[in-house]
């Protein structure tokens, strides 16, 4: 029988453990030369590297197809009017409400506060950190960062080698996605078929190349292991934390309010009526996956319209990650937090916040998207992809519970659309 993702990087994680920590261990008592453990953690790293290059390649052309697909489901100008603005809007202002909320708990908890790793020790004076720097004022920086998502040329974007321009990529991805449905017609669903049938190509070779997540786990814990011994997972530990508080806040204080304040629901109640999909998105990982049972679950057990749930839900799949904009910048903190020599002030978590929004809207509701889009955020504050190896070795319990979040934020965003909407949903009996 063939194991699931999740048990292979279980076990790969287990056996990058149990080599690398006795080496560690070893060689700090003498038993071994020093070498031996140095030469593992390096060949582990190698490994690791070509995964994230890997991951790297599919971060433009993923967003591009995800975002225009995402946009043109919506089938016509209309729905793209009142409903799709206040639609948008929620989805913006949840999104952001996770992202401050990781960051505050972030900042409480401070999980890599006294482990310096020294992952990136080699690319230190390499990272670029300009888009901090103190000496200029937050509201020029945040200028800059809005004026930069604006591409001079889109296709130059697309082929950026470091993936520092993939918010231009995800501005153009929607502008053009709006266009195609003002277009219409016979052009516009032609364009709308290409994008989707392209769209599906790129989710298949993300899968393909996810499947090669268990060895690129293998060689970063071979690696974080071998090379910093017990540190590693005491740091681990504390940045999961973070994460899972900061992500059961979002979920069970947050969302909850916002669906009693706005939608008129029992929280409970309209929990229950959802539990298959969410159950399903959080057992899956993905958003994608989940979606007709989520369709189903909203439309039959929830009692709200087909008119809102086929333009809410399918949009949320794509542009809606709650979970994954507060991981990401969690996770960019963490890095940055163990990175030596390498500080974010207040004026450099706002631009994590903000990028981290806009990443997540480019984020494919498929396993792992987090991870893929991890490069953007960090490389909006320059630093270097070596420290996403730390956090894939705890990634899919996160990726599992912040996909559950994700498809719970969805859900939450038809029931407060349908309050708005008239005519647009009715409440059966059972919620």
């Amino acid at each position: 029988m063939r194991l699931k993702l999740h048990h292979q990087i279980l076990i790969a994680m287990a056996i990058g453990a149990g080599v690398g920590l006795p080496l560690n261990m070893l060689a700090a008592d003498g038993s071994i030369p020093q070498s031996w453990p140095a030469t593992v953690a390096r060949y582990g790293k190698g490994v690791g590297d070509v995964f994230l290059r890997l991951l790297s390649m599919i971060v433009a052309p993923l967003i591009l197809t995800s975002l225009i697909t995402g946009v043109t489901g919506t089938g016509n100008v209309k729905g793209l009017g009142r409903m799709g603005g206040r639609t948008l809007a929620y989805y913006l202002t949840t999104s952001m409400i996770a992202i401050v909320t990781g960051i505050v708990t972030f900042n409480i908890i401070q999980p890599g506060k006294g482990i310096d790793l020294g992952l990136l020790e080699q690319s230190r004076e390499a990272v670029d950190t300009g888009v901090v720097e103190t000496s200029t004022s937050l509201g020029q920086t945040l200028w800059n960062q809005v004026f930069n998502m604006i591409p001079s040329n889109p296709f130059a974007s697309l082929a950026d080698p470091a993936n520092k321009s993939i918010l231009g990529v995800i501005f153009f991805a929607i502008m053009f996605g709006v266009f195609v449905t003002v277009v219409g017609g016979e052009m516009g669903k032609l364009l709308s078929k290409i994008f989707s049938g392209a769209f599906d190509v790129m989710m298949r070779m993300t899968m393909f190349i996810i499947k090669a997540a268990p060895i690129g786990v293998l060689g970063f814990m071979l690696f974080a292991s071998a090379d910093k011994g017990l540190k590693v997972f005491e740091a681990l530990g504390w940045y999961a934390l973070t994460v899972a508080v900061a992500l059961s806040f979002h979920a069970f204080v947050t969302l909850p309010l916002l669906l009693r304040v706005l939608g008129k629901r029992s929280p409970w109640k309209y929990a229950q009526a959802m539990s298959p999909a969410l159950l399903t998105a959080f057992s899956t990982a993905s958003s994608n996956g989940a979606l007709p049972l989520t369709l189903t679950c909203v439309e039959k057990r929830a009692g709200i319209s087909n008119r809102i749930s086929s333009f809410v839900l399918p949009l949320g799949a794509t542009i809606n990650m709650d979970g994954t904009a507060l991981y990401e910048a969690v996770a960019v903190l963490f890095i940055a937090q163990v990175t030596p020599g390498f500080d974010l002030s207040l004026s450099g978590q706002i631009i994590v916040a903000v990028t981290a929004l806009f990443a997540s809207i480019g984020a494919a509701g498929i396993p792992h998207a987090g991870t893929v889009m991890m490069v953007v955020v960090l490389g909006a504050v320059g630093l270097p992809l070596d420290g996403v190896g730390l956090i894939l070795a705890v990634d899919r319990v996160l990726d599992m519970y912040r996909t559950s979040i994700n498809v719970w934020s969805d859900s939450t965003a038809c029931a407060v659309v349908a309050r708005f909407e008239p005519d647009a949903s009715h409440v059966p009996a059972e919620t």
